[in-house]
């Protein structure tokens, strides 16, 4: 059974989640609540629980400050939260698990059977860490993006990153300083993670950071030639578009 500890200011907000814990994810076991950062900190040094379900708003203070009162974090979070989706994105740039109210069931188990799989602490601290850094530039740009491959956890400046390329279902990543590595999520997934800053997928299977364009070749095959070298094929669709961001540049 999964420790589990609900930290949220509503006493409401934290009955429907009792609620929802107690008749659709079985393998949750409920330990203790808490209103705010000081008896959560209480409540999870009495309790040493493997999940914390973590409002943003607390009585006395927000998750944030919670978190800073742990020199380790060895528990999983998952966020509960209201805000608004733009500043969702501090939350899938740092791969941190978080759910909207009103909290859906469904949605809640699959968190919980994530945070299950998501694994050592050292790769939580790192997480959380982007995030903090992320979520403190909310009203400017999200800064870094943590990404996992088979065998390691990259904390990564997103102004760092050239190009993604497609490479059968998974995202091959290639940066600034010469070094590449295979992400298991799909193009599609990165595409719309950066979507709003200057990527531009410019073809199904390249995602590109026009930051690093030299030019673009409109005779013969259409590529777009990048500081690293590297020669992208601009499919029809994407090739207007591409010509009327440059002048934006």
């Amino acid at each position: 059974m999964l420790k589990t500890v609900i930290i949220d200011d509503e006493t409401n907000a934290r009955e429907v989640i009792k609620h929802l814990l107690l008749n659709h994810c079985h393998d949750v076991e409920l330990v203790g609540e808490a209103e705010g950062v000081a008896s959560g900190i209480q409540l999870i040094n009495a309790q040493k629980p493997d999940l914390v379900l973590l409002d943003i708003h607390l009585k006395d203070g927000s998750g944030f400050d919670l978190l800073q009162g742990f020199d380790i974090i060895n528990f999983q979070i998952i966020f509960i939260t209201a805000y608004e989706k733009y500043a969702l994105k501090a939350f899938k740039f740092s791969a941190i698990e978080y759910l909207l109210k009103p909290v859906d069931p469904n949605e809640l188990c699959r968190a919980i059977e994530k945070a299950v799989l998501s694994v050592e602490t050292h790769d939580n601290n790192l997480r959380l860490n982007a995030f903090f850094n992320n979520f403190r530039q909310i009203n400017t740009e999200v800064k870094k993006i943590v990404l996992h491959t088979s065998e390691s956890v990259y904390l990564i400046n997103v102004n760092d990153i050239i190009r993604c390329q497609s490479e059968h279902n998974q995202t091959r990543f290639f940066l600034q300083n010469q070094e590449d590595f295979l992400v298991s999520k799909p193009l599609k997934e990165f595409d719309d993670m950066l979507n709003g800053y200057e990527f531009a997928r410019v073809h199904k299977s390249h995602l590109v950071n026009l930051k690093y364009a030299i030019r673009f070749d409109k005779a013969g095959k259409n590529n777009l030639v990048l500081s690293d070298k590297s020669m992208i094929p601009v499919d029809s669709r994407s090739k207007d578009e591409l010509i009327e961001r440059f002048k934006l540049l």
